[in-house]
């Protein structure tokens, strides 16, 4: 009976609950309505005309410097009411697209609403991509090239959270405005700069090159000291590219031109200090270029320079570049014994897979060098790591195709799905409303009764994080007490033949209470290693985790103090750590 009576009361107050739901709901549409009814949108649709008819940017820096004004200007006491404010503009261009049909206006209506929702951040990322896809498709049925070219910079904004995708729809805007000599008005010398760094990081040499020579086109000459920095900067990026490819020429002259700027003093000496290493290293990328000419004289000097330099501010790609370019000017000159000694130095500091590039060259050059002095072994060893890397750095550029696939794949599904929109749209029209009446009395019901379950679900869910919080409680408190004993023990004299985790079953059980504390330590570890740990590689680890220090650790392994020193440094190495504190910092974190 009483069960009878509660579930009565339950369901009335869940009724309630939903009606005034509902009527909230109700009140926001109306009043987002009524805001729209008398908004003054003629600016914009003036706008959109002067856009339309003479191509001007006017449209496109109405939405993102007008609407990003507001946004700054907004406090948290008025952000509610510029964003009811906003929805109102967007019902208002919404019953005028109703008035005034035509892709045109839709096109620019979607404009408006996903820039403005990218700034007030009310809508998924997926959602807004969708939207921004379909006014690619019925952009394309006009072919406007400038409005295409706007909605492929929408995207690139959409996507900017990933720099190669949003890149690429940079890449297709400019593209379109190129073809009209207009890619100068949509976009600043500043972002041509990120396009070139992008595409550079991204191993796409010749579309650094492209986009970093626009970068350099729009530099004055007396431009200020902070920009001499970046156009050296570029420098760096279009004459490196030029050598990946083996455009030589280019790439000497691009170095000679960013040695012509560097020469200019710097009075700031932050600034100065950052040109001075970009003059070293165009000096040095420059000898490398003269090792591959055979002027082994100014190579000589110039590559010595760059390494001593280099080994000075510890840049690691600067030091294996000069070691790659003194193991080749040795090539040149017959010595394979020293180009042999420099490649392998090269190869000393190219350990890391952030070094995946220089690595292949290191081998490459090491391979041909044992070939010259007759080590056949050696040789094919070099040959073998070589093809390992060159399948490691495949397996990357695949991933990188894939994204520009998947791209390219979306924006050439744009103009074979024009039709299919279309009657999709007309077929939509008709059982909208009807649709929606079902939607809403489905979701009535499922609320009511989602509302019973959902109680039901909220005590159970409550027992049992109580139960979990209190055996993680006893678990740790019993892993602190554990920890404890180690260290007290790893204390005594050694002659008190201590117990320790030598033992296999006290490993075992010490292991257990570890990981019920700490659930994703050894999956975090083997995957930093890049392997599966041994058992002693735990052990260290872990008591390295609980702060232990080498001679702690030694008595409570059973081993000496050297061992796991040894063990700390074959740990470090394979984690690719370059110091043991670096090492505990990111063993603490697992």
């Amino acid at each position: 009976m009483k069960n009878n009576i509660f579930k009565i009361a339950l369901g009335g107050i869940s009724g309630i609950i939903i009606s005034g739901m509902l009527s909230a709901f109700l009140l926001v549409l109306s009043a987002c309505s009524d805001t729209g009814a008398d908004k003054d949108i003629s600016g914009i649709i003036e706008a959109w005309k002067t856009a339309d008819q003479s191509q001007t940017s006017v449209c496109r820096a109405y939405y993102l410097d007008s609407l990003s004004e507001r946004k700054q200007a907004d406090t948290s006491e008025n952000f509610q009411e510029s964003y009811m404010d906003f929805l109102g503009t967007v019902n208002a261009l919404r019953e005028y697209a109703r008035n005034n049909p035509s892709t045109r206006v839709d096109v620019r209506n979607t404009l408006f609403e996903v820039y403005g929702k990218m700034l007030y951040e009310s809508d998924k990322q997926e959602y807004l991509e969708s939207e921004g896809i379909n006014a690619l498709r019925k952009a394309a049925e006009l072919n406007d090239q400038t409005l295409l070219a706007e909605l492929y910079m929408m995207m690139a904004k959409l996507t900017s959270a990933e720099p190669l995708r949003s890149a690429i729809y940079d890449t297709k805007a400019i593209d379109l405005l190129q073809k009209k000599d207009r890619e100068r008005d949509y976009y600043s010398a500043d972002e041509f700069y990120d396009l070139a760094c992008t595409f550079f990081k991204a191993e796409d040499w010749r579309d650094a090159i492209k986009y970093g020579n626009m970068f350099l086109e729009d530099q004055p000459e007396d431009s200020s000291e902070e920009h001499t920095l970046k156009r050296l900067s570029i420098m760096d990026v279009v004459g490196s590219s030029y050598m990946e490819i083996n455009q030589w020429d280019s790439s000497s002259t691009m170095f000679e031109n960013m040695l012509s700027v560097a020469s200019d003093s710097i009075a700031d000496q932050k600034i100065s200090f950052s040109v001075s290493r970009l003059k070293e290293r165009a000096l040095g990328k420059t000898g490398m270029v003269q090792a591959k000419w055979q002027q082994f004289a100014q190579a000589r000097e110039n590559l010595e320079n760059y390494l001593k330099t280099s080994l000075g501010a510890k840049d690691t790609s600067d030091i294996i570049n000069a070691y790659l370019g003194l193991g080749r000017l040795q090539m040149g000159t017959g010595d394979g014994k020293k180009a042999v000694s420099e490649l392998k130095q090269a190869r000393r500091y190219a350990t890391t897979r952030r070094f995946a590039l220089l690595q292949t060259k290191v081998y490459d050059e090491l391979a041909r060098s044992f070939e010259d002095l007759g080590q056949e072994d050696s040789a094919s060893i070099c040959k073998r790591k070589l093809q390992m890397l060159q399948e490691r750095i495949q397996a990357s550029k695949q991933d990188v195709e894939l994204l520009k696939t998947r791209t390219e794949h979306e924006l050439l599904q744009i103009q074979n799905d024009i039709n299919t929109v279309s009657q999709e749209k007309k077929t939509r029209r008709s059982w909208t409303w009807l649709i929606v009446l079902i939607v809403v009395l489905l979701g009535i019901i499922g609320l009511m009764v989602a509302s019973r379950k959902r109680f039901r679900t909220k005590i159970h869910r409550r027992i049992a994080r109580q139960h979990e919080q209190k055996q993680a409680a006893a678990a740790t408190s019993q892993l602190d007490r554990m920890t404890e004993g180690l260290k007290k023990k790893g204390m005594e004299e050694e002659s008190g033949n201590p117990q320790d985790l030598s033992n296999e079953d006290q490993w075992i059980e010490f292991r257990e209470r570890f990981t019920a504390v700490h659930m994703s330590f050894f999956s975090n570890f083997n995957q930093a290693l890049g392997r599966k740990a041994t058992p002693t590689y735990e052990k260290v680890a872990v008591l390295l985790f609980l702060g232990l220090d080498n001679k702690e650790i030694g008595r409570v392994l059973g081993i000496d103090k050297d061992s796991v020193g040894r063990t700390k440094r074959r740990i470090r190495t394979l984690i690719g750590c370059e110091t043991q504190e670096e090492m505990q910092e990111i063993i603490s974190k697992f």
